[in-house]
């Protein structure tokens, strides 16, 4: 039998998809803002061909149609960082226009590692841990992401 906690993240996870097709979202994405014992968050840069080559971001991606936001950002942390098995805290949902005008939001989760952790990267060419007052050039749906952190 499912945990009372697991039917109350899936019933959060549907109100989450729900409310963003209320909202005429075409695009439906997740990521997570790994942050480190220190405070830093954990950005990695895109390849230089890839759409908006060079830019960093919180590590994340698309949703796989009839995917939960929670299990796509862990999904996508996992495939893009190699970091696995972090619990993760809904922080917010971003909009955003990506590529062809297609309306896209960002469901953002949280999760901390030790100082250290390793990151093995696989889509992007550069990881850093960059302190959130000194964050570099970011795309305005991750700077309003990240600027929903708590600050020290």
């Amino acid at each position: 039998m499912d945990e009372p906690g697991e039917r109350g993240m899936e019933a959060e996870h549907a109100e989450l998809v729900r409310q963003a097709r209320a909202d005429g979202i075409e695009a439906l994405l997740g990521g997570v803002a790994v942050l480190d014992a220190g405070g830093r968050v954990l950005l990695v840069r895109r390849q230089p061909g890839d759409y908006l080559g060079g830019r960093w971001e919180i590590p994340g991606g698309s949703l796989d149609p009839e995917e939960a936001p929670r299990a796509g950002a862990a999904r996508e942390l996992a495939e893009e960082t190699g970091l696995t098995g972090l619990p993760l805290a809904y922080l917010h949902a971003a909009d955003f226009t990506g590529r062809a005008g297609v309306r896209a939001r960002q469901f953002a989760y949280t999760a901390t590692v030790p100082d250290g952790a390793p990151v093995t990267l696989t889509e992007h060419d550069a990881h850093r841990w960059a302190p959130l007052d000194a964050l570099p050039e970011l795309s305005p749906h991750h700077r309003e992401i990240l600027d929903r952190l708590p600050r020290a």
